[in-house]
């Protein structure tokens, strides 16, 4: 993992103050960041409204299902805020 991204504390206390609705997605297989870092952090996350979508795969294996997901989400939080 890149040293800058080594950085626990910042991590964790940013990862609380997120409190806008939130879809995070995982790779299952990610070879870059660790799964269960990931999922410690996706728990950190202040909002109220998050989302986990877990995918098959290693780090740039992104599915279409997960940019249909994407692309769902995103429209309907920002119709919502409209």
């Amino acid at each position: 993992m890149h040293e800058g991204l080594a950085a626990p504390q910042r991590v964790a206390r940013d990862a609380r103050r997120v409190t806008a609705p939130t879809l995070f997605h995982l790779q299952w297989h990610d070879e870059i960041f660790p799964r269960k870092g990931q999922l410690t952090l996706f728990d950190l996350l202040g909002s109220e409204d998050k989302q986990l979508a877990a995918y098959t795969g290693m780090h740039a294996e992104t599915k279409p299902a997960a940019v249909a997901l994407w692309r769902d989400f995103m429209s309907r939080h920002l119709a919502a805020g409209s």
